[in-house]
């Protein structure tokens, strides 16, 4: 299924969200709106743009859709809105003030509408994405990058800024993640991250879900693992002075802490 046209959360996300899919058009529960199913065909729009003033900080509040956003080596931020809506489409605004850009949208009362972001960023610049329906897929960026998703995964991809990326339901992936500091939680959902450098301090956890960890064999370790329900399996180096700390637990899962191939 393709995220870029308003798309929706994959895997467990799809479960627990308050979201159904009937033919390609969706209910959705939201700020005490409302969704008549029946109302009309779907309507898609694309818009883009370019900001070229300096920007070290991007604010992304996406509601309904996916948002993807590729580091590059371009100084401007180049932006597509995937625009999804039945009668009136969504209002969205970017506005640029002391060096940050924020990007938000607002649908009419009573409206089905998303909007999903696909954008291409200097890979420097800090980022902060949170979304309430959709994946967020984060690549090539070495700034910080904080995000939160309600009903979604987030995936990470070559990242090497600090990170703090949390979700209530869907999955945390990540693949060549260098980062030295990395916070993780999901409440219902599994984390799955494949770190290509040791991290000086690593910490996931879950609530519902299982923790799967694979970092650089080469180094010794001080691991914190615990779990209330479910197993424990640390295939790593162990040395409680070691200058590379992680923290894992789950209340239901497993939680596994390996060498990364």
């Amino acid at each position: 299924m393709s995220w870029s046209r308003g798309a929706l959360p994959g895997r467990a996300a799809v479960k627990l969200a308050a979201v159904v899919l009937t033919g390609g058009l969706a209910t959705f529960a939201l700020a005490g709106c409302y969704v008549n199913v029946n109302a009309g065909p779907l309507q898609h729009r694309t818009r883009s743009y370019s900001v070229t003033g300096p920007v070290r900080t991007l604010v992304v509040n996406a509601h309904v859709g996916g948002v993807r956003v590729t580091g590059g080596d371009s100084a401007k931020i180049s932006v597509t809105e995937h625009i999804s809506f039945r009668h009136t489409g969504p209002a969205t605004t970017h506005r640029a003030a002391g060096g940050t850009l924020t990007l938000d949208s607002n649908c009419p009362a009573g409206e089905t509408c998303g909007v999903a972001y696909d954008i291409t960023v200097p890979r420097s610049v800090t980022m902060r994405v949170s979304d309430g329906v959709g994946t967020i897929r984060l690549s090539s960026l070495t700034g910080q990058v904080t995000a939160h998703t309600d009903a979604g995964d987030v995936d990470l991809a070559s990242v090497s800024g600090p990170i703090n990326v949390s979700g209530q339901a869907g999955s945390i992936l990540g693949q060549n993640v260098s980062s030295a500091r990395a916070s993780l939680h999901v409440t219902a959902g599994t984390i799955e991250v494949t770190f290509s450098a040791a991290p000086a301090t690593l910490t996931a956890t879950a609530t519902a879900g299982s923790v799967t960890l694979r970092v650089p064999g080469s180094v010794p370790y001080a691991v914190d693992a615990s779990t209330s329900v479910g197993s424990t399996d640390v295939g790593v180096i162990r040395s409680a002075v070691s200058p590379h700390a992680i923290t894992a637990s789950t209340t239901t899962g497993s939680i596994t802490i390996e060498p990364a191939p």
